[in-house]
């Protein structure tokens, strides 16, 4: 008597086919998505930390650049994946697969849904919009973080700006030793010729011969003076000043949609034949048609 009293209970907790993209299907997705976007990410980032080495007088290799740019990189990684699985599912692919009269069409649940709703077929037959959905994620996404005013855009401009200063101290020390040296050599030249010049006088010993020699003290101030002077002219030729390293770092910044854009192939548009090098179609909807 017992088993049989169990037996309304087992016929109802039996579970169904789900044709909706849950659990396994949400994550899987989600994560070839922001895989896929691993290698153009990885493009955009190579070519901004290229421009901010054309940004620092010493042209530091790439590998340093990209150093500086890690706040960013690190914070879109650990974004990367609840960003993009918010964007494709809670905002766009979910509910049940039915038409305006409440009726499920041909096709739905899988393999090709023409209604927008939570399921694999769904998202094949939507793919050109799935496919837009996940690259406008990924720029956002990088777009935010790179944005002054963040505190990830802090911490890069705050690396650029020191490395160029960095820059700035190592080479105003380097031409404070090379030409006080050259100028100091060149002005003892310049008064050992006068006195050359005025030598007729000087074997006298009169007190002539002494108003027309050069005396040591004075070329010896002079091209101190003419030293630190010139010094100062020099220097800032080969350096970059703060505000101008922060005015060309927002400049590049500000070029990552366009960046983007060119590695992806296209602008973006919700076309069918838009984003070619960024699309995966074939490899994704046998992927996406791959779950119950």
């Amino acid at each position: 008597m017992r088993v049989w009293s169990l037996l309304p209970l087992l016929f109802v907790t039996v579970p169904v086919t789900v044709s909706a993209c849950e659990g396994n299907c949400i994550v899987e997705i989600t994560d070839a998505f922001v895989g896929n976007y691993t290698a153009p990410f990885n493009t955009v980032m190579t070519s901004i930390a290229r421009q901010i080495s054309d940004l620092i007088p010493s042209h530091p290799d790439i590998g340093t650049t990209m150093g500086y740019l890690q706040p960013i990189i690190s914070a879109y990684k650990k974004q990367a994946y609840q960003g993009m699985e918010t964007a494709i599912f809670p905002n766009y692919f979910h509910g049940k697969c039915q038409g305006p009269d409440g009726v499920e069409p041909d096709g739905c649940p899988n393999p090709d849904c023409p209604v927008v709703c939570g399921t694999p077929g769904s998202m094949v037959h939507f793919y050109p919009k799935l496919r837009f959905i996940a690259y406008n994620q990924t720029y956002h996404a990088l777009r935010s973080l790179a944005t002054p005013g963040t505190e990830t855009y802090r911490q890069v401009e705050q690396a650029v700006v020191d490395a160029a200063a960095s820059d700035h101290s190592d080479r105003r020390r380097s031409y404070s030793r090379v030409y006080p040296r050259v100028l100091s050599d060149a002005v003892n030249v310049g008064h050992n010729n006068k006195a050359s010049h005025s030598g007729s006088g000087t074997s006298s010993g009169s007190s002539t011969a002494g108003r027309d020699s050069v005396p040591v003290s004075r070329p010896t101030d002079s091209s101190r003076s003419a030293s630190s002077d010139s010094s100062k002219m020099l220097v800032p030729v080969f350096l970059k000043r703060a505000q101008d390293v922060k005015t060309g770092l927002r400049s590049i910044m500000e070029q990552i949609h366009g960046l983007l854009a060119n590695v992806c192939g296209g602008d973006g548009p919700e076309a069918t034949n838009g984003l070619p090098n960024c699309s995966w179609e074939r490899e994704m909807k046998e992927f996406i048609l791959s779950f119950p």
